[in-house]
């Protein structure tokens, strides 16, 4: 949803303001979402935790277990059924809004249905937390020791030789890679992790950057 400086502030002030965050896994879209709707009075409304409620799980890490590797058996499959159930997930994230609210989509909001992304962004001001280089170690690292459910989208391409955690990290900058260009052409407004990140970041000043400039 395209607007102008002025426009966000109406909507918000009127109660009527809807930012949606978009961007990987562990990146701190989740983070960033919490803090502006605690400082800000948002409604959150978080598509995983709807995603995994339906599966009958209690919490983010089974709902990883499930999903698995892209090298365990039965992956693919497990795969497909997480698109599914996030595509409606997200509609109703969507229909759940109600007065100022934030939306914190998962990082394969990009594999869903084309009508349900198109109706993100006509219906939410779209904020891409962005991934720089010095983020891929992190990442990859967080993809083990802080597990979430990740959709590769035929990007795990094992080479022999190496060793299934080898590969994972041989193949996440292309995963990297190509997710990117499809958040940049979601998003209303983009800022970098390091940035939400910052510990020096006041509430204000994230209210300010995430923003329209005019």
């Amino acid at each position: 949803m395209k607007l102008s400086s002025r426009q966000f502030l109406d909507r918000f002030n009127d109660e009527k303001l809807g930012i949606a965050f978009v961007g990987m896994s562990n990146i701190g879209k989740s983070f960033t979402a919490k803090r502006m709707a605690e400082a800000f009075k948002f409604k959150l409304i978080e598509v995983d935790k709807l995603i995994w409620e339906r599966l009958g799980h209690d919490t983010m890490e089974d709902f990883a277990d499930w999903q698995g590797h892209p090298y365990e058996e039965g992956y693919e499959e497990r795969e497909s059924t997480s698109i599914e159930f996030e595509t409606s997930a997200t509609q109703k994230a969507i229909n759940m809004a109600a007065g100022n609210s934030i939306l914190d989509t998962t990082g394969s909001v990009i594999y869903i249905d084309p009508a349900i992304r198109r109706a993100i962004k006509e219906n939410f001001y779209v904020v891409h937390i962005k991934a720089e280089p010095n983020d891929l170690e992190r990442l990859k690292w967080d993809y083990f020791d802080n597990p979430k459910p990740l959709i590769w989208g035929r990007q795990f391409r094992p080479k022999p030789g190496l060793s299934d955690r080898e590969n994972i990290y041989e193949c996440y900058p292309k995963l990297l890679m190509s997710r990117a260009k499809e958040y940049v052409a979601m998003a209303d407004q983009t800022l970098t992790s390091r940035f939400v990140l910052d510990p020096d970041l006041t509430d204000d000043d994230l209210f300010a950057a995430i923003k329209p400039s005019r």
